[in-house]
C-alpha cells in the first residue's frame, strides 16, 4: 500500500515537473518572442542644411580718395603756404570719405612741429570747404571756410604727437559711401614775434573712424 503511495506520489511530481518545465518553455518562448519584436530595424532619414558663404564687412575711411585699406599717411601740397606774413592764412579742403561697407563715425586730432608751430593759429569746419583771396605781393592772403559746424577755432596745435590737440571732437557720422568736406584753415597770428621770422612748421592732422555702434 505505501508503495502505491509513494509511486502515485512520484508520477504527481513527475506531471508537477513537466508541467513546471512546460510552463517555463512557454515562457521562454513569449520572453523570445518579445526580445524578436523590440530588434525590430526601423526606416530612418537624415536632411543636411548647408550655408552660403559669410563675408565680413569693411570699414575705410579715405582722405581725397587716398589712403585705402587700413591707416597710412597722405600729404596735402595745398596745405601750405610760404613767406608767411603776421595776419596772412591759407584754407584747404579735406573730403572724408566713407568707403567701406559699414557706416563710421570720425574724430580728428592735430599737432605741429617746427620753430614756427607756436606762431600759427588752426581752424577747422566740418561740412564746408575753403577759398582764398589775395595775394603774396600785397601781404594780404586770407584763406576762409563757407559756413558749417566749425569744431576748432583759432587753437594753438599741441607740438608732440603723443598728447595731440583734438580739432574735431564729437564724432561724425557717415554711412556707407557717404562723404562730406573737412574746411581747415592755418593762419599765421597776428601777433606773431620777431623770433619767428624765417621759421617754418609742419601741421599733421590724424582722423580717427570706428564703426558706428547698431
Amino acid at each position: 500500500m505505501a508503495s502505491h503511495r509513494a509511486s502515485r506520489a512520484s508520477r504527481g511530481r513527475g506531471r508537477w515537473w513537466t508541467s513546471v518545465r512546460l510552463r517555463a518553455a512557454l515562457s521562454l518562448g513569449v520572453l523570445v518572442g518579445f526580445g524578436a519584436v523590440g530588434t525590430a530595424a526601423y526606416w530612418t532619414d537624415q536632411a543636411t542644411l548647408a550655408s552660403t558663404t559669410f563675408t565680413a564687412g569693411t570699414l575705410d575711411l579715405k582722405l581725397d580718395g587716398n589712403l585705402p585699406g587700413q591707416g597710412g599717411s597722405y600729404t596735402k601740397s595745398s596745405l601750405t603756404l610760404t613767406d608767411m606774413i603776421p595776419g596772412e592764412s591759407v584754407a584747404v579742403t579735406v573730403s572724408v570719405q566713407n568707403s567701406g561697407t559699414v557706416g563710421l563715425k570720425y574724430t580728428a586730432s592735430a599737432y605741429n612741429t617746427g620753430g614756427l608751430a607756436s606762431g600759427l593759429r588752426w581752424t577747422v569746419v566740418a561740412n564746408s570747404t575753403s577759398s582764398n583771396s589775395g595775394s603774396a605781393s600785397s601781404g594780404n592772403r586770407t584763406g576762409s571756410c563757407s559756413s558749417g559746424t566749425t569744431t576748432a577755432s583759432s587753437v594753438t596745435l599741441s607740438t608732440s604727437s603723443g598728447s595731440p590737440t583734438t580739432v574735431i571732437g564729437t564724432p561724425r557720422t557717415l554711412a556707407s559711401s557717404a562723404s562730406e568736406n573737412v574746411c581747415i584753415i592755418a593762419a599765421l597770428s597776428s601777433s606773431a614775434d620777431n623770433s619767428l621770422q624765417g621759421q617754418s612748421a609742419t601741421g599733421t592732422f590724424v582722423f580717427d573712424a570706428a564703426q558706428v555702434a547698431p
